[in-house]
């Protein structure tokens, strides 16, 4: 009886010390570090009467996990009312790209990784939001996410525009 007690306290001390050594490890690894933008866009596609310029919010996140840097978006979009009934004319594509971008002093931030996540339903639906995945990628130090709107206004003849937005903090 008198080993099982001394067994069962010694795992019971070493569990505690596991877990707790896992939970200060695991909380500052999942704070993110976010940068809110906003901008007025106008709509390319359209030379009518009405007030036609979209409003872009995005919110860049980043955080660190081991050797890991891993980022999102949080977006949202208010579509003006020059649109009216037809605000699936709007674009002949959207899309919103997500950059993991090594963080290089005095430099540009080269990028190590992208993703880019499809928008055009979502936008033509109206006022809306969207928080992209997750994306990751091994980065050793100091790293950033970034962004960018990809929008392809409908009739402009122009292609795909590129609005880019604030980076996140450096994790």
């Amino acid at each position: 009886m008198r080993v099982f007690l001394r067994r069962a306290a010694v795992t019971a001390t070493c569990l505690g010390t596991l877990a707790g050594g896992a939970v200060v490890m695991a909380s500052p690894a999942m704070a993110a570090s976010c940068t809110d933008y906003s901008r007025s866009v106008d709509d390319r596609g359209y030379t009518g009467p009405w007030p036609d310029n979209w409003i872009l919010k995005s919110e860049m996140c980043s955080y660190r996990s081991g050797g890991y840097i891993y980022s999102y978006a949080k977006l949202s979009w208010d579509m003006p009312d020059a649109h009216g009934n037809a605000p699936h004319l709007t674009f002949d594509g959207a899309r919103f790209r997500v950059y993991l971008k090594k963080s290089v002093a005095g430099a540009t931030d080269p990028i190590r990784h992208y993703k880019t996540f499809g928008m055009e339903g979502r936008m033509e639906n109206g006022d809306g939001s969207y928080t992209t995945p997750t994306i990751r990628h091994a980065i050793s130090r100091y790293a950033l996410g970034d962004g960018a709107w990809k929008l392809n206004w409908n009739n402009d003849g122009d292609g795909e525009q590129h609005y880019g937005v604030k980076a996140s903090p450096r994790v």
